[in-house]
């Protein structure tokens, strides 16, 4: 292997393609199959009865959701945004209110707020963990306010404790947003299942996938009807479920047999999944020991499903920027990226419709989001159907480029 850097026409530490993540099996084939076979593809009816919740396939996929994560209600959706979009509207959300959402995530929870008519307000978030910030909550926290969406992000739990008591002092609902921790635990409880109601993904760059998909999950029955009323069309249901006054209205937000087929098995490979990906995040955590370079820090009483690797990068200590640093890596044969994420609220429905600024966003009412962004690495690599040996491959390349940064800064002076 070549001492010199790739990127200074050095030879790569690997010159791999890496495979497609994929773990659909013989259980998800055979379970399509059946489906196809059968000829219902979807099996909603936008009727009062048992078809309103959908064909067997959903509702398997739901129970098995309730057994795995403990809770009495699951509703299969089509997307996670779609589960956002129906946890608002089941919390009463709609003109006139607002929803806090953190700086940091998918700007899905704050898309939502504005599709019901509320206003979304944006709160800091921690910059080691770049979860939600309790403190900053309460300080944007208004008479206004009716829900708090709270983003689980890389697959780490936020600090659920003082956001539900916070929620429970205040008179708020609170939406979890854990498409990026699912089988995370905070304080020995699922994530996803400690608010009013919690938003899983299926989407096709998960741990587990249908494509597209979701899952939302509550332990409030009459949360539960609402969601299934949004779903499906619910305002041709509403008198049969005794919701008319409130004149509920309804999307078609179905989850369809074939993604539900294929969900039901990836629900069953989750921890097993989840315990691989950890187990390469704790050997990359272990070989990487550099000044300048912090490992994810993990919040006490949880555990982390990283999701999404993510390192404390300091240019100044390190003594290269980092977006030049992660061009490094990549050049190695790593998808190794710079300044995880942005600010919601520099995208253009948030900001007046300005173009956004360039990486990496900062803003002064949000010092500890834009230090996130600022001081970051980050990758996806770490994904189960990779080996060991290639995560130390993964970790020699940044140690290379590590062991190089005096000739990565002059090439770039």
């Amino acid at each position: 292997m070549s001492e010199q850097l790739a990127l200074l026409g050095g030879e790569p530490v690997s010159r791999e393609s890496w495979p497609f993540y994929n773990t659909i099996g013989s259980e998800e084939k055979a379970e399509v199959m059946d489906v196809l076979d059968s000829g219902v593809l979807s099996d909603y009816h936008a009727t009062p009865g048992p078809r309103f919740l959908g064909g067997p396939k959903v509702r398997l996929l739901e129970e098995r959701w309730n057994e795995a994560f403990g809770v009495p209600h699951s509703v299969a959706m089509n997307s996670a945004t779609s589960c956002l979009h129906a946890a608002l509207h089941a919390c009463g959300v709609g003109p006139g209110d607002e929803v806090v959402a953190p700086q940091l995530g998918m700007s899905a929870a704050a898309a939502v707020v504005t599709a019901l008519g509320a206003r979304p307000v944006f709160a800091d978030c921690r910059p080691r963990t770049m979860l939600l910030d309790p403190a900053d909550l309460a300080r944007r926290c208004g008479p206004k306010t009716k829900a708090c969406i709270v983003v689980h992000l890389a697959g780490q739990p936020a600090p659920m404790d003082e956001i539900m008591a916070l929620a429970a002092e205040r008179g708020f609902k609170v939406v979890e947003d854990n498409a990026q921790a699912p089988g995370a635990l905070y304080r020995g409880r699922p994530a996803g299942t400690i608010g009013h109601v919690g938003c899983f993904s299926l989407n096709c760059h998960k741990i587990i996938q249908c494509g597209e998909g979701g899952v939302a999950c509550t332990h409030d029955p009459e949360l539960a009807l609402r969601l299934r009323l949004f779903r499906n069309h619910g305002e041709k249901c509403a008198t049969a479920y005794g919701l008319a006054a409130e004149a509920p209205y309804g999307l078609n937000l179905r989850l369809t047999e074939l993604s539900a087929a294929v969900a039901v098995h990836q629900l069953g490979r989750l921890k097993e999944l989840n315990a691989r990906t950890v187990l390469m995040a704790e050997r990359l955590t272990a070989a990487l020991n550099l000044p300048g370079i912090l490992p994810p820090e993990r919040v006490p009483d949880t555990t982390h499903v990283y999701y999404i690797y993510h390192w404390e990068y300091l240019a100044e200590a390190v003594g290269v920027p980092a977006e030049l640093f992660a061009r490094a890596v990549r050049a190695e044969g790593f998808p190794v990226h710079a300044h995880y994420g942005y600010l919601l609220s520099d995208l253009p429905p948030f900001n007046g419709g300005r173009a956004p600024a360039p990486a990496p966003q900062s803003h002064p009412d949000y010092p500890g989001a834009s230090q996130a962004i600022r001081d970051s690495l980050w990758t996806m690599f770490l994904r189960p159907h990779l080996s060991l040996e290639d995560v130390d491959l993964l970790a020699e390349a940044v140690r290379k480029v590590h062991r190089h940064r005096e000739a990565l800064r002059r090439s770039a002076a």
